[in-house]
């Protein structure tokens, strides 16, 4: 196992840059760029945003050549110690042919975002072993309102702020997946309605420790025959499904192709995120088709776990070691993702 190369931890008073690698979701919700700002700043950090990350071009936010520039001007600021992204979108993938991993590698920086941010969390951990987050963004989770919800807030700190292994990750009490309309700015009206739960399926037994790799899994899509494709070798492959809600037949044919280019033989185990705006119906079928896919494989699953497009949800180091223990029924992240 190749050794991670680590960013520093996130302090009181440290800056956090925002970018927008992807859709140009700021420039056109505003509003949600400036209550997830508030938020950071309520606690105590200080905000700057990326030259080009207010930009609204279409279907992204501004040309690949400024998006990956971006990139580049936080990692290289030594004022910046985090990088977090305002929203997903679904054309990161522009960028990889452009971004400079040896600069990033010299530079290591806290990166974070998740939906089609997947695409660069794996490529930058994949090129340059920097441990990259699956967790928070900017305008889904710190804009919550009124405030950031306290699962979310909890392991996004204990993730960036402590220099020691995370340890044990507990499931969330309640969950959402309601949408407050933003052009209207519902979202601002009230807060959106949360359930209780009641854990997660432990769906396959067993015992086992890896690697996190993983993401959105339509995102996942853009890396496949790449050299930015990660290497499973021991992996724990974490996926969850975007708000386009892939149906579970869908999700079987990506899962088949996994099985015929060989990862599920290299991988030590799966978790499944909670599938946004699926049934209950949908959701047992798409623990059924897990199960189908897997059959030939003795590792561990736990599907309908808080990550992903639902809310709140916990934060994901990218490379660090973690440990599923079904009979136990715990999930523990092993290793620091800082120093």
């Amino acid at each position: 196992m190749r050794p991670n190369l680590l960013a520093p931890k996130l302090n009181p008073g440290d800056t956090i840059g925002i970018v927008s690698p992807s859709w140009g979701g700021p420039g056109v919700f505003p509003h949600r760029l400036q209550a997830g700002i508030r938020a950071l700043e309520q606690m105590e950090y200080k905000v700057v945003t990326a030259p080009h990350a207010l930009s609204s071009n279409g279907f992204v936010s501004d040309t690949p050549a400024h998006r990956a520039a971006d990139i580049h001007s936080l990692f290289v600021d030594p004022q910046v110690k985090m990088i977090l992204s305002s929203i997903g979108g679904d054309h990161s993938c522009h960028l990889l042919p452009l971004l400079d991993f040896d600069l990033i590698r010299r530079n290591p920086k806290i990166f974070m975002g998740f939906s089609d941010i997947t695409v660069l969390n794996v490529a930058i951990w994949q090129q340059t072993s920097l441990v990259t987050f699956n967790g928070p963004a900017l305008m889904t989770d710190f804009a919550e309102f009124p405030d950031m919800f306290d699962y979310t807030r909890a392991h996004f700190l204990k993730s960036v702020t402590q220099a020691a292994p995370i340890g044990e990750v507990q499931p969330a009490p309640e969950w959402t997946e309601e949408f407050l309309d933003w052009g209207t700015q519902k979202d601002q009206q009230r807060s959106r309605k949360l359930e209780p739960l009641h854990g997660w399926t432990w769906l396959k037994p067993g015992f086992s420790e890896g690697i996190l790799v993983g993401g959105c899994i339509e995102s996942l899509q853009h890396l496949r025959g790449t050299p930015f494709w990660p290497d499973w070798q021991d992996a724990i492959l974490f996926f969850e499904t975007s708000e386009e809600k892939p149906s579970p037949e869908t999700v079987d044919g990506i899962l088949m192709d996994y099985q015929n280019m060989g990862v599920f033989e290299r991988l030590r185990g799966l978790l499944v995120g909670r599938p946004m705006s699926y049934s209950e119906e949908e959701k047992q079928r798409l623990r059924e088709r897990i199960l189908e896919r897997t059959a030939g494989y003795d590792f561990p699953i736990i599907t309908d776990m808080d990550f992903g497009h639902t809310a709140p949800q916990m934060t994901l180091p990218l490379g660090c070691r973690v440990q599923i223990d079904t009979r136990r029924r715990r999930f523990t992240i092993l290793d620091p993702a800082v120093r």
